[in-house]
């Protein structure tokens, strides 16, 4: 939604008096553009809401701003509310990038966010990547977006013995500790393998005769083809460990395309003991 500058300089002033401590009205250029920049946020949060209805209303640019202010500090409580859930049970296995991203990034979020006077800002950097992008996204949305999935990739890895988590990642990498990798995604493509043939996950290393099994599986067919039957075993796997939970289903769907590409590209030079690890 456009907001003519005559609507938002009001807000912008009290907010500019706000940070000054009503002493004075004297602040820096850069200031005073951060200080609209947080207001514009405010807004977003607004029109981006389910009360993007009241849009219709005749409501005022400072009630909807707000509006989107209260809706972003419910936001920030619900960020604090998933990290302390999952931190209880948080398991990094010992990748250093995902321990430090959410066990001192998303503390240090929840002690420095400026709510009001710049939103906009996450304080903290998203090193550990995601199956999603939040590059979009600035100040809370990124982070809420953020720990959201982290909780998702939690419920996924935590179904799982963590003796095969780590198996496969040291399978995958040895110095896996230090990498700055997804670790959801070396673990469902291996997974993917485990469900295509039925191989039980009691048991290590795939045989050279289930590679040839694997191999059938997914020989002879394009990367959109493999990329539909990986989403299929997917589908098989949350129904099987996760009750058939769809957050948990469209997380991992997101990435289908990449695993698809890594297993018609190992099939294509007979490297699929590079894909599957364990």
């Amino acid at each position: 939604m456009d907001y003519q500058m005559e609507e938002l300089l009001p807000i912008v002033s009290e907010l500019a008096q706000k940070y000054a401590g009503y002493e004075s009205t004297s602040i820096t250029y850069e200031k005073a553009q951060s200080l609209m920049e947080a207001v514009l946020f405010c807004l977003s949060e607004y029109n981006n809401s389910y009360t993007n209805s009241l849009v219709h209303r005749d409501i005022s640019v400072k009630e909807q701003y707000n509006i989107g202010a209260k809706l972003l500090f419910e936001k920030v409580e619900d960020i604090r509310k998933i990290f302390n859930e999952i931190s209880f049970q948080f398991e990094d296995f010992g990748v250093k990038c995902l321990y430090d991203t959410v066990q001192k990034g998303i503390p240090q979020f929840l002690e420095w966010y400026d709510i009001k006077f710049c939103p906009q800002n996450a304080i903290m950097t998203l090193d550990y990547p995601l199956l999603i992008d939040c590059s979009s996204l600035k100040g809370g949305d990124a982070v809420y977006k953020y720990i959201r999935a982290i909780q998702i990739e939690q419920q996924f890895l935590g179904a799982f013995d963590r003796n095969y988590v780590v198996s496969v990642l040291e399978k995958y990498n040895s110095e896996y500790r230090d990498m700055i990798e997804n670790i959801c995604s070396i673990v469902l493509t291996n997974i993917i393998g485990h469900i295509a043939i039925k191989k039980s996950f009691n048991k290590t290393e795939f045989l050279y005769e289930e590679y040839l099994q694997l191999s059938k599986v997914f020989g002879g067919k394009s990367i959109s083809d493999i990329e539909k039957v990986v989403k299929e075993l997917i589908k098989k796997m949350v129904s099987q460990f996760y009750e058939n939970d769809m957050n948990i289903f469209e997380y991992l769907c997101y990435e289908t395309n990449n695993i698809a590409v890594r297993i018609f590209t190992a099939n294509q030079h007979g490297q699929l003991s590079k894909v599957f690890v364990l």
